[in-house]
């Protein structure tokens, strides 16, 4: 870097002597090398205007970065209108067919087309103030420190968003031995995660006849490491087999891709009730799961959370979920004169659903409380 800034600050010498003409062109060109060597330049700060499209470019660029999960699922963003609103025509029910008519005149049937339509999230980052004095004086480029640290908290809460429009209406419990809750939520003990768990979902799915190719799980760091923890101490060949003992891998179970991240989906209470004649739960009245905000604001500790919560997980599969990206926009006020530097911030619009009105496809796995 030293190197590179010699070079040229020697070029900016030459190029300062060549326009004052030969009798001062010592003088100035010593005095323009010096300085450039001597007085450093914060990176982005040569006097240009910061271009919107180059961070807005880089947000939509790096949204799933560190959440590839979201990736494996429909794009529904051509939909978008407006950047804020997508809607999809979508053909209903076709006609009737008979095989051998023998009744005439045959009943006249009329196709009721059903548009989806739902609205975006709208996620906008705090103004972000620069101080003239940071963006001269700082040995680091402040303003791309900020942005990558404003892009990495907007990942995290578009992922966890996801998550939330993609949440399941039916669910399996975990069945593995009581834990301590390890996690900053609740008390007590909940089921861990086991291979049996995983074998439960794969006959749902057998059953609901989702694709048996490309289906996927994202579990907590908890969770996923009980389920390490089962085919560590199992006996069968075949599991050890799948587990990467080096790395403390467990890349795929029962057909599904795994996927790890620190958070998943929070409920209030793990209240489910059994669906009849099938393996599986639903809620027993209301939705427990906590919203985004709530899941945030526990995590943050702005809000307390419950001695009964509890953490899930999210089996699916690519055609079952959607996800839709709108508008990305940068807002600058550039030497504001009251606050003496800059003011940035982003706005993103995103969001998803489940696409099966049946819910199947997408299956919950959730740690079930126990008081002792």
């Amino acid at each position: 870097m030293k190197r590179l800034q010699f070079i040229l600050s020697l070029c900016m010498a030459l190029m300062v002597s060549c326009f004052v003409g030969a009798a001062t062109a010592p003088v100035f060109g010593i005095a323009t090398f010096v300085g450039a060597n001597l007085v450093h330049i914060p990176a982005g700060s040569l006097g240009m205007a910061v271009t919107p499209e180059i961070w807005t470019d880089y947000i939509v660029g790096n949204l799933f970065k560190d959440n590839e999960f979201l990736l494996h699922s429909v794009d529904e963003s051509q939909y978008v209108i407006g950047g804020t609103v997508v809607h999809i025509p979508q053909a209903g029910s076709p006609s009737g067919v008979e095989r051998n008519r023998t009744s005439l005149p045959a009943t006249i049937t009329r196709r009721m087309d059903v548009d989806i339509t739902y609205a975006l999230d709208e996620f906008t980052t705090d103004p972000r103030f620069i101080p003239y004095a940071d963006k001269v004086e700082l040995s680091y480029d402040k303003l791309d420190s900020c942005m990558t640290e404003d892009m990495m908290y907007l990942r995290q809460l578009t992922a966890e968003a996801m998550l939330y429009n993609w949440r399941p209406k039916y669910f399996i419990k975990a069945t593995g031995t009581k834990h301590a809750n390890n996690t900053i939520h609740g008390s007590n003990l909940r089921t861990g995660v086991t291979v049996a768990d995983f074998s439960k979902a794969k006959l749902i799915f057998d059953k609901w006849g989702i694709p048996k190719n490309d289906r996927y799980v994202v579990l907590n760091s908890e969770m996923y490491e009980q389920l390490c923890s089962d085919v560590r101490s199992s006996n069968n060949d075949r599991l050890n087999a799948i587990y990467d003992h080096a790395n403390g891998r467990l890349i795929k179970l029962e057909g599904f891709s795994i996927e790890e991240r620190a958070t998943t989906l929070l409920a209030s209470n793990s209240t489910l009730t059994a669906v009849s004649g099938q393996k599986y739960f639903r809620w027993t009245s209301t939705d427990l799961t906590y919203t985004v905000e709530q899941y945030e604001a526990i995590e943050h500790g702005t809000q307390a959370g419950g001695s009964t919560d509890c953490c899930y997980g999210l089996f699916w599969h690519p055609v079952c979920v959607a996800r839709a990206m709108g508008s990305t926009e940068m807002f600058v006020n550039e030497g504001d004169p009251t606050y003496y530097g800059d003011i940035y911030s982003f706005l993103q619009r995103l969001g998803g659903r489940a696409r099966r009105a049946d819910g199947k496809g997408v299956l919950g796995l959730i740690q079930e409380y126990h008081a002792s």
